[in-house]
């Protein structure tokens, strides 16, 4: 009875561990060098910003795509540039759909 217990103690804990760390989607992921072609915008999901630390030695964007593809950018290349505001812009139009959307609830 008692090694069940333990038993089961671990695989909660292990459980929450790999819960908490599926909720950032690709933090753990350290870009090491960049590709060098441009990805098209309407291909892209999202991106993050990479600072140099520790292990991830250099500054990066690190972009995901919409079939789940991490690219690591450099962001002083231009399409990269041009692409965090395509990102930037539909997220802020995405915002204001919410809010209208919730505007339109609230009146009913």
């Amino acid at each position: 009875m008692a090694k069940l217990a333990v038993w089961v103690s671990i695989m909660l804990v292990l459980l929450v561990a790999l819960s908490e760390s599926s909720k950032y989607d690709f933090s753990p992921f350290c870009c090491t060098q960049y590709q060098e072609n441009p990805i098209p915008v309407k291909f892209l999901k999202y991106y993050r910003i990479q600072e140099v630390i520790d292990h991830c030695n250099i500054k990066a964007i690190i972009f995901k795509t919409w079939r789940n593809k991490l690219v690591c950018a450099d962001p002083d290349r231009k399409w990269v540039k041009i692409a965090q505001e395509s990102e930037e812009r539909k997220e802020r139009s995405s915002k204001r759909r919410r809010k209208n959307n919730k505007r339109n609830k609230d009146k009913c």
